[in-house]
């Protein structure tokens, strides 16, 4: 069964509980911010990894000192870099992206994920986005399916939510790169519950066509900035 969006994928609202700055769930709220009347700034920690999910205010250089984090890497994906980003991908949400900047993202996150120091991925409000990439980045290097990463994910930000075209744009990248668990079968599944009108056959035809495998990301240490230059909802 396919994963449900929220009835607003882009509402950047955030109802967690507010936390101490210690533990593996971070926030500040609104009031205690210089964004008073805002989204909170907010980060939360992936299982014991060196990986953290987080909204575009939590990646604010002042407010990462308030949360108590050092990232190494930042990766951002919402439309405006933060100051503390060292990896830049925009991605929209809710949209079909195109594959190869969804790819780049990705493997910039698998190259973070492989190196030392503390990787946090954000997007506008850390729910569909920076969690839909994330996923895709523990199930490659993990072997997990990309439900069961989106599980882990939701362990510590109980609101992620990949849009379903950005599902598919992940299970594309795992079946054509990895040997994740189930992937060609969800993604022909997702596919097909967007695209089920006859005008759109051909359209889910090229979306579920895994004709080559292409290689798997090198195990860079070097730097890396990303450049795509495609647009962010």
């Amino acid at each position: 069964m396919s994963r449900t969006p929220p009835s607003d994928s882009n509402k950047e609202s955030d109802d967690e509980s507010d936390k101490p700055n210690t533990g593996s769930i971070r926030t500040i709220p609104p009031n205690e911010s210089q964004y008073a009347g805002y989204t909170k700034a907010f980060a939360a920690q992936i299982g014991d990894r060196e990986l953290w999910i987080a909204n575009e205010r939590a990646v604010k250089p002042e407010n990462l000192e308030v949360l108590n984090l050092g990232p190494e890497y930042v990766i951002s994906l919402n439309r405006t870099p933060a100051g503390a980003t060292t990896d830049y991908h925009p991605l929209r949400d809710a949209f079909l992206n195109d594959q190869q900047s969804f790819r780049n993202a990705v493997e910039t996150a698998r190259k973070r994920y492989r190196q030392s120091g503390q990787t946090i991925i954000n997007c506008a409000a850390g729910i569909s986005r920076s969690a839909t990439v994330i996923a895709a980045t523990i199930a490659a290097e993990e072997g997990l399916s990309f439900d069961t990463a989106v599980n882990e994910i939701e362990e510590t930000r109980p609101r992620a939510d990949p849009h379903p075209k950005l599902q598919i744009s992940a299970l594309r990248y795992l079946a054509a790169v990895t040997n994740t668990p189930d992937a060609k079968e969800k993604l022909e599944e997702i596919a097909s519950s967007i695209y089920s009108e006859k005008e759109d056959d051909e359209k889910l035809d090229d979306l579920i066509a895994i004709d080559q495998k292409d290689p798997a990301p090198e195990d860079s240490r070097g730097s890396i900035t990303g450049g795509d230059s495609n647009g962010s909802s």
